[in-house]
């Protein structure tokens, strides 16, 4: 189904329109005897809907003179389509017309994300690439632009970039929204040691009427209010009850977060109630999640579940996954809520006691096996399918490697903390054989692996402790936010084995064990999505996820964490194509022998 054209009406579409809600065009669509949730005024009453094309024409109780096509939701109550307001789709594993395929069984028929995963590989052409696949989704999605990829160009080294004259191309898009992941300490140090200049992108798009998004973690105080003065509109990097109701108090558009392994939903959205702060300031995203955790009762209804369970009214909390974040992105004439003139999508629930999702509508159409079904219109650049161009990595150059002195000795390795997805350093005893440090003797060590996908030369390398894995290995190419080959293993054998196996398909999720394949995910998009049908990927995902802890992984999303020892920017210790890398001072730390 083609988007090309139903956010914006035309001037003989709106003359159309008008003349169905009149009643003297025949509507395409009604949805008849529904309790109807208006997110306005906070009540619920009963009305048909009647819907013409994309659009909603009337929201009444008068019968249609016409003979149409009817959906019965009498008995139900009908919500505006879900909003899942700041999202990774590259994070889901599925390409964008898959992902937007399993996200609509969930309700969710709007999203707003920036494909900056795809950017960090493919640059400005990748996002390019992705806006022009979204057009063909069934849902609407709304773009947030990076001001610059990477964003800490000083200590991700990625295989693109993007300049922030490249990025302002972006902004003319009629559905760009604003700027993405705008770091707090960026703005900082641009306000300390830079030039107005540094600004240029953000005065821009603040006047387009476009949002600059906050990644403001443990930005508060003068460093809170610098970043809002200059134009930050909202944060979704909040860890504390106190964070919360002083970025709410000072304006700000507070977004918490649950998915995969965001659990700030869970943990903070109790303060709205307890501290009688106002709803109308929170918005609930997802940021992460994988296919495998994308279904109707944990993805963004499991929010709102939370949120009532916590203190806030059901009808409060549908709006803070529905018109408070259409509000914010100011998209709120098109999507959030259930009106005449808005694009119709509707979540039809059993009742706001269960939430349980009935069916849903989106873009006019009742999303069904046809629905879903349907043949994918996009075909990717062949580019954008080749972006692993190393060698295979050889075992005899990673056993030179580990070679220290001695006969007993100290590793340093990464150990996760689940809860805030920090890491630490800690020391772990080895046994050398030969020379070499052996891992296989240390119950709850892992050899880790970090290879750059181009330069062959480049490999990291490093330890874990306490994923668990008895035996095996782990390789993927889902590494943020530099997105090389990451790979962990009891051996040095089923390591190499994941890795380049992860090389030779493009890219994927690749489980090794005594030497065979056991179960691998291909994702050749990038490295990081696949292409085949959402129903394909998430079996293997959950095949995957069934071997590893059969294995003996014991973190809680064994898979998901994997993609986080990566991640250059998060606290503190994190392995890269360098090596590990301690991510406050930026410096190589050495693992090996102590």
């Amino acid at each position: 189904m083609s988007l090309s054209a139903p956010l914006h009406l035309t001037t003989e579409e709106r003359h159309t329109l008008g003349r169905v809600a009149l009643g003297e065009v025949a509507p395409d669509l009604v949805v008849r005897g529904g309790q109807v949730v208006n997110v306005f005024t906070r009540d619920v009453s009963r009305n048909d809907i009647w819907i013409w094309r994309n659009w909603i024409a009337r929201i009444t109780t008068d019968a249609c003179a016409f003979e149409t096509s009817v959906v019965d939701a009498t008995g139900k109550v009908l919500v505006p389509g879900l909003i899942d307001g700041h999202i990774h789709v590259e994070s889901s594993l599925l390409d964008p017309i898959a992902y937007s395929r399993l996200a609509v069984q969930c309700g969710v028929t709007s999203i707003v994300t920036d494909y900056h995963e795809v950017g960090v590989i493919s640059g400005a052409s990748g996002l390019r690439a992705m806006m022009d696949a979204s057009v063909y989704s069934p849902m609407k999605t709304f773009f947030m632009i990076p001001m610059r990829l990477p964003f800490l160009p000083e200590i991700q080294r990625t295989l693109s970039t993007m300049s922030p004259d490249e990025a302002e191309t972006f902004l003319s898009n009629v559905q760009t929204v604003g700027l993405s992941e705008v770091i707090g300490d960026t703005i900082l140090k641009m306000l300390r040691s830079g030039t107005p200049d540094d600004l240029r992108l953000i005065t821009e798009a603040v006047m387009r009427g476009q949002h600059p998004e906050g990644h403001l973690f443990y930005n508060r105080g003068a460093d809170l209010d610098a970043c809002i003065a200059v134009g930050i509109g909202s944060d979704h990097e909040l860890r504390q009850p106190d964070e919360v109701e002083e970025k709410i108090r000072k304006g700000v558009f507070v977004m918490l977060r649950s998915g995969t392994l965001a659990t700030e939903v869970e943990t903070l959205v109790g303060t709205i109630a307890e501290r009688n702060l106002p709803t109308e300031r929170v918005g609930m995203v997802t940021d992460d999640i994988m296919a495998s955790d994308m279904r109707p009762d944990q993805y963004m209804l499991h929010k709102v579940r939370v949120a009532i369970d916590r203190g806030i009214s059901p009808i409060d909390a549908i709006r803070m996954v529905t018109y408070n974040i259409a509000s914010h992105y100011r998209i709120d004439d098109l999507v959030g809520s259930l009106k005449p003139g808005s694009c119709a999508d509707i979540a039809i629930l059993d009742s706001l006691d269960s939430l349980e999702l009935d069916r849903v509508i989106c873009s006019g159409r009742v999303v069904d096996d046809e629905f879903l079904s349907e043949p994918s219109p996009v075909t990717y650049p062949e580019e954008l399918l080749h972006t692993i161009e190393r060698d295979a990595i050889e075992l005899p150059d990673l056993v030179e490697r580990l070679r220290v002195p001695g006969t007993t000795g100290t590793v340093k390795a990464i150990e996760l903390n689940e809860t805030n997805r920090f890491t630490e350093l800690v020391d772990c005893q080895v046994t050398l054989q030969d020379g070499r440090i052996v891992v296989e003797e240390t119950e709850g060590l892992c050899y880790l692996l970090c290879a750059n996908r181009r330069h062959n030369d480049a490999i990291g390398l490093g330890f874990l402790k306490g994923y668990g894995l008895r035996e095996g290995a782990l390789a993927v190419s889902m590494a943020h936010d530099h997105h090389n080959i990451v790979a962990l293993g009891r051996t040095l054998d089923d390591l190499v084995m994941a890795a380049n196996r992860v090389i030779e398909s493009q890219g994927g999720l690749v489980h090794t064990r005594d030497g065979k394949i056991e179960c691998e995910v291909p994702l050749p998009l990038v490295g990081l999505m696949a292409t085949a049908p959402f129903t394909e990927t998430v079996a293997g995902l959950d095949l995957l996820h069934e071997k590893l802890r059969a294995g003996g992984a014991q973190w809680r999303s064994p898979v998901f964490f994997v993609f986080w020892l990566g991640m250059e920017v998060a606290p503190r210790y994190r392995i890269t194509d360098e090596g590990v890398i301690d991510t406050t001072t930026c410096e190589v730390i050495e693992v090996m022998g102590g």
